[in-house]
């Protein structure tokens, strides 16, 4: 037998320039191709993570298995495993792991149909020498368009993996159907010193349009290997030889820095012309000294020629980058893309057929079908609230697109909100009900009545809570502000904007902030909002309704509202050595400072203040809503002093007793319920010490749901606003600093959107598969430490893509 094998790797070296055709001409081209993205952006795999790492020297390699004998081997689950002769890459075997595509009953907790799994008996073997596995995977699924094999290690030593929470040692790996794909994962910091078993597993989550009736990996030459130059997957410190900067680039007018780890510089950098080979610019590599470290830091912001250029010091030169006024707009078409291609009940090409029309729910007395908007996440699961964030963020982004004349991307964005717009009116009955979330991990079969849309999370939760019919009031009217084209719809938008708000603010009246625990089971993350978020929320929606229709009474509505946020900033300042003060705390007893750990709201501060500041500039409040968002600007302005030279805001203040709150506290830890006082107070300590009662943290303070994407786009988004209200250069500077973090200027230069700029790895996209535009819940931190840690490991939910950071994205973005 001839043994071919194809994988998606391209070799690329890294200390030198990609020699690729001009990004955004091809860009444009796979647009247009695209049908303006009615089908999804093609892949391009020659700049991500793992080709570049199939690059690098081996060291050592020995062989763990080669699948000639089954003794080590055992399964479990569902499906079966075998050795097979079709196909190999060593010896005359391969192991074949198989499954169905559906099962008659479903085995786990409302998830999926069941798992099989092989498992490899490694019997209790160090490994520390080793820091990486690498292995070849034939997919041979019929009809399957998105496919990925699970991989897991086991250890029993020291550290035990998998951790409590089922993220250390787990890891998804993204799949072309009918090749052999060549993979690995680096392992530099996993616990190792005492593995007991190497696993792989087949997930089965139901029948997708297309696919046929079982599921086949082929696995073979499963090797360890020590690789030269392994990356570093902790720390603020970047790997040697390596330059950390934007991947995708910079604005004219931005603060272009860049961090530089490199051997045998003469303390000095170029920029170079990427087409022409050109020296442009020279200067000096200066060292830093910070919280985090000794660092070799460069500034170029005084070069604002427009064109594609590499950095280079010493003998390393980065891709190539742009400086662009419009820096930002090819990454809206990327996620725009994503956005597009987890459409719910919609036939995206290529990737799945028209979902989910058998998940259903009932309202006084009649059963409905619910798909539509986008999924939530890699999951396939449904939150509406998400949805119609996401359906503001496009409208946001599209407003931006036309003001700045770019009629193509306007268009295509208007449309795509447009679909999430129509969610949010099939989702609402007109009594102050609507529906509200659902839940799954499955391509469903279709047939209403069936056991996978009527099992566990997959019912659809339906209710009257006035939270979201405010933040819905807010985004139906903004929609309604924005529409240009279909006045019908316009008109309607105007209607239920007012309807939903009256609807929300009777309840309220009624209830007060007890409307917020007042449901259960909802699943949908909104609960966990603070009171002082819930007010400004609802000044928000006021201020919108006010500017939409003009009616004062919303005016009023608006300006009282916020009293209570106000109420709820800390003004006195602290007892630490800056006197930090202009944070929020989530309520008037103070005793809990507003956080977010995954998913975030934190700009609705912002965006009330300087919303009520444009609406009512002649109110006798003014001059203090601009004290406040003066005072929040102070305080972003102060803290970003403990994440030089990087530029990722942190996470905040946090108080000693937060954890004695429990109400508030265990709101925002999603999985986990109690018990959390020891990690709490360790987390603490290994942030910054303020004062006596205070600690600031750069990242959040967080247990089983990690990942700060969101988190710290939302307070770029504050940051935005706050700066251009305030006419602030530092301010929009530090809102900016959140989009470079994400791109690659973060102590592994990784670009955290697959296809967006360079060096993006693997994530966990589940039934979607691998899409360009896909951005994850984002990095997170190890254990209890508060330092970037972004390992190959590809899991939940620190890499699984997620709507809520591609919403905060564009809405971010959508303010350069």
């Amino acid at each position: 037998m001839i043994k071919r094998i194809t994988t998606i790797a391209f070799l690329i070296v890294y200390p030198a320039c990609f020699l690729f055709a001009q990004i955004d001409e091809k860009l444009k081209e796979d647009i247009r191709n695209s049908g303006y993205v009615h089908s999804p952006l093609p892949l391009d795999y020659s700049k991500s993570f793992e080709s570049f790492g199939l690059t690098k020297k081996v060291l050592v390699s020995d062989m763990l298995c080669n699948m000639e004998n089954m003794d080590k081997w055992s399964h479990k689950g569902i499906g079966g495993m075998s050795m097979t002769t079709e196909r190999w890459i060593e010896g005359s075997h391969s192991l074949r792991l198989a499954a169905p595509t559906t099962y008659p009953q479903f085995l786990g907790w409302g998830l999926g149909f069941g798992t099989s799994l092989a498992s490899f008996d490694v019997r209790e073997v160090n490994w520390e020498k080793y820091n990486r596995i690498r292995f070849f995977i034939y997919p041979d699924c019929e009809g399957a368009r998105s496919i990925y094999l699970n991989l897991y290690v086991v250890n029993d030593g020291k550290i035990k993996v998998p951790d409590k929470y089922g993220r250390e040692g787990y890891h998804e790996i993204n799949l072309v159907n009918g090749q052999w794909n060549e993979c690995f994962v680096e392992m530099p910091e996993l616990a190792r010193d005492k593995v007991t078993a190497l696993q792989f597993a087949i997930e089965v989550f139901g029948k997708e349009r297309t696919m046929g009736d079982s599921l086949k990996f082929d696995i073979d030459a499963v090797t360890l290997e020590t690789v030269e130059n392994p990356e570093v997957v902790s720390g603020w410190a970047p790997a040697e030889n390596r330059i950390i900067y934007s991947t995708t680039g910079y604005g004219d007018e931005s603060q272009k820095t860049a961090i530089v780890n490199v051997k045998n510089h003469n303390g000095t950098f170029q920029l170079i012309d990427h087409i022409s080979n050109g020296l442009v610019y020279q200067g000096k590599i200066q060292s830093q000294k910070t919280r985090l470290g000794s660092f070799e830091t460069i500034d170029f912001s005084d070069f604002k020629k427009e064109g594609e250029y590499c950095i280079k010091a010493g003998a390393i030169t980065t891709p190539s980058f742009y400086i662009n006024k419009n820096i930002w707009d090819n990454s809206a078409w990327r996620v725009l893309n994503f956005i597009f291609c987890e459409r719910c009940g919609y036939p995206v090409p290529g990737k799945h057929g028209a979902c989910h029309s058998d998940l259903n729910g009932t309202h006084d007395g009649k059963r409905f079908a619910m798909n539509g908007g986008w999924h939530d996440a890699a999951d396939m699961s449904q939150q509406i609230l998400q949805s119609g964030e996401i359906a503001q963020a496009l409208l946001e982004m599209a407003e931006r697109a036309r003001q700045k004349g770019n009629t193509a991307l306007h268009l295509r964005l208007m449309e795509e909100a447009e679909w999430g717009i129509d969610m949010i009116l099939k989702s609402r009955f007109g009594d102050g009900y609507r529906a509200q979330t659902w839940g799954t991990n499955l391509w469903t079969d279709g047939f209403i009545g069936t056991k996978d849309d009527s099992t566990g999370r997959r019912c659809i939760h339906v209710h009257n809570r006035a939270f979201e019919n405010f933040v819905f009031a807010g985004i139906e009217a903004y929609a309604s502000l924005v529409e240009e084209k279909d006045k019908m719809l316009k008109e309607n938008l105007r209607k239920v904007a007012i309807a939903d708000f009256a609807f929300a603010k009777r309840r309220f009246d009624s209830l007060s902030f007890n409307d917020l625990s007042s449901i259960g089971g909802g699943g949908d993350h909104a609960a966990m909002a603070s009171n002082s978020q819930y007010m400004a929320n609802i000044s928000f929606a006021a201020s919108i309704l006010y500017k939409l229709t003009g009616n004062h009474y919303y005016a009023g509505e608006a300006a009282n509202a916020i009293r209570y946020t106000l109420s709820c900033q800390r003004t006195a300042p602290l007892k630490d050595k800056d006197k930090l003060s202009g944070f929020f705390y989530r309520d008037l007893n103070k005793k809990s400072i507003v956080h977010y750990t995954h998913q975030s709201r934190d700009q609705v501060y912002m965006q009330a203040l300087t919303m009520l500041c444009e609406t009512q500039p002649g109110h006798a409040d003014y001059s203090k809503w601009k004290a406040s968002i003066r005072l929040y600007g102070d305080y972003l302005k102060t803290i970003m002093q403990y994440v030089q030279p990087y530029g990722m805001v942190p996470s905040g203040v946090y108080h000693i007793d937060e954890v004695k709150d429990s109400v508030n506290f265990y709101k925002v830890q999603v999985g986990v319920f109690r018990g959390a006082e020891k990690d709490y107070k360790e987390q603490l300590e290994n942030g910054v010490k303020l004062d006596k009662e205070h600690y600031l943290r750069v990242f959040p303070v967080w247990f089983s749901f990690k990942g700060n994407a969101a988190v710290h786009l939302s307070t770029g988004k504050a940051a935005a606003l706050a700066g251009k209200f305030l006419n602030d250069k530092d301010l929009i500077n530090i809102a900016e600093q959140q989009l470079f973090w994400i791109v690659g200027k973060n102590p592994f230069g990784q670009s955290l959107i697959w296809g967006e700029g360079s060096n993006y790895p693997q994530l966990y996209t589940a039934l979607p598969g691998e899409t360009v535009g896909g951005i994850p819940v984002g990095m997170q931190s190890k254990f209890n430490e508060d330092k970037p840690y972004w390992p190959q490991f590809n899991t939940a939910t620190y890499k699984e893509v997620w709507g809520a950071p591609a919403a905060r994205w564009l809405s971010l973005i959508a303010e350069f």
